[in-house]
């Protein structure tokens, strides 16, 4: 929003980008948070370009959901209240098409002569049609809420236009303007006293916002029967592409590009050997910030990036799965998670043993006959990847001779009562109580830098 609302022809720094949260605007623990950061990280050596700040404005202000996250998710806990509210966007819009329209659904210019419509008679274009605004209503209360989505993804357009006309005359001159022309065009009547008879105008502006094209509309011959669902989708959803493009430019250009002022250390079981990493990060943090310790573990497994990355540009964000009664009949499968990593090729066969590269162990089952751990650091464990979840808690049968131990460094109780609501309380409490699932207390990266510092000072 910061680059968005930008008016100056500037670069902007990382300063500039979180204004909010480093001049204290914002709760104490975000305010924590960017000055630990600041701390840690040359933030100084973060730049937008001109260039790119100039890009990013005019594929923000044209975004849909960027336009539509901005108003409706102010507070934002984990990653899953994005895929939540694309749900609910899908799921309102599919309201729209149990609708059939009526007579009047579309405005007939022939049917009525109002000053009005005689100007969008001649404003509006061929492709287009103009709706009835009575026929959202039928949606009921959310009416207003479908006409501003509507709106935000450029199904339905803002035409504008003037007409001018002769005072004494029927003629009337109708011009379509553009909204700034518009903004200040002022609604006048030129009067000259005594002079009766000369061609006085008096001009009126009129703006049409439910104008959509004919595209996004079902029609037989000449009459237009409902909206169009897989053309209303499919913007959707090249929309949700557009968006996933912006982010990956966010996360390149400010993520990927964070240094620390000094190398961290490795924490916890990360010191021990590791025989795979899978990330469900976009970015590239985790082989950056720690190369030295966990050089000779690196080189042997490729970092896999579950849900794609930005370096790669083909990250995935979207949904779990299409709601069995409300959307699965559209077919909208690209909105889909799961399709969207086979496209992307990032569609891993997770914890396989052909998948996990151990490049100095034979790799024939020898996850299958070795005991091993998982840790898992910063995941939310929520139920949009409740797949990879049962996944995990799969592993661990009679009938294998290998244990396998889930730790999770956690950074409080939400993550047990998500565990609970995939897997249920009977299986995650026998795991607890047979040591398969640990809870541990994440490390506090700045307190450990900061005891290594004081060593390093006293040394």
């Amino acid at each position: 929003m910061v680059v968005e609302s930008c008016e100056e022809n500037k670069e902007l720094g990382f300063d500039d980008l979180f204004q909010k949260y480093i001049s204290g605007e914002c709760s104490d623990r975000d305010k924590e948070f960017f000055s630990k950061t600041k701390e840690l990280y040359k933030t100084y050596n973060l730049k937008l370009s001109i260039d790119i700040v100039k890009g990013l404005q005019i594929k923000l202000k044209d975004n849909g959901w960027f336009q539509h996250f901005k108003h409706h998710l102010n507070d934002v806990d984990t990653w899953i209240d994005f895929e939540n509210e694309i749900e609910k966007v899908l799921i309102l819009l599919g309201t729209l098409f149990n609708i059939e329209f009526e007579k009047n659904s579309i405005i007939n210019f022939d049917e009525d002569n109002s000053s009005r419509l005689d100007i969008a008679k001649n404003i509006i274009d061929n492709d287009t049609v103009l709706l009835n605004k009575i026929l959202l209503d039928r949606t009921g209360l959310k009416s207003n809420i479908i006409n501003s989505l509507l709106k935000e993804f450029k199904i339905f357009n803002t035409m504008y236009g003037v007409r001018s006309q002769e005072k004494y005359s029927t003629q009337n001159y109708f011009k379509k303007v553009t909204k700034d022309e518009f903004d200040i065009f002022q609604e006048v009547t030129k009067n000259v006293k005594g002079l009766i008879g000369l061609n006085l105008y008096s001009h009126k502006k009129e703006a049409f916002s439910e104008v959509l094209n004919k595209k996004y509309l079902k029609r037989f011959e000449d009459k237009f029967l409902s909206f169009n669902e897989t053309e209303i989708f499919r913007q959707l959803l090249i929309e949700l592409d557009e968006f996933k493009h912006i982010f990956e430019n966010y996360i390149s250009s400010i993520i990927n590009n964070i240094e620390p002022t000094k190398s961290f250390d490795t924490f916890g079981d990360l010191a021990k050997e590791i025989d795979a990493v899978y990330t469900f990060n976009y970015s590239n943090i985790f082989e950056r910030l720690y190369p030295n310790s966990l050089e000779s573990q690196l080189n042997q497994v490729e970092v896999q990036y579950i849900h794609g990355s930005a370096e790669h540009k083909n990250i995935v964000l979207g949904i779990s799965d299409l709601d069995e009664g409300k959307l699965k009949k559209y077919k909208i499968y690209g909105f889909v998670k799961t399709f969207q990593k086979l496209v992307s090729n990032t569609d891993y066969i997770f914890l396989d043993n052909s998948d996990v590269k151990l490049t100095s162990k034979p790799p024939i089952n020898y996850l299958l006959q070795n005991d091993y751990e998982i840790i898992i650091w910063g995941h939310s464990l929520d139920s949009s990847d409740g797949e990879y979840i049962r996944e995990m808690f799969n592993l661990n049968s009679e009938s294998l001779l290998n244990r396998v131990t889930i730790r999770i460094w956690y950074h409080g109780s939400q993550q047990l009562a998500n565990l609970m609501h995939i897997m249920g309380k009977d299986v995650i409490q026998e795991w607890m109580k047979k040591g398969w699932l640990v809870f541990e207390a994440a490390p506090d990266i700045y307190q450990l830098n900061q005891q290594k510092q004081s060593l390093l000072e006293i040394a």
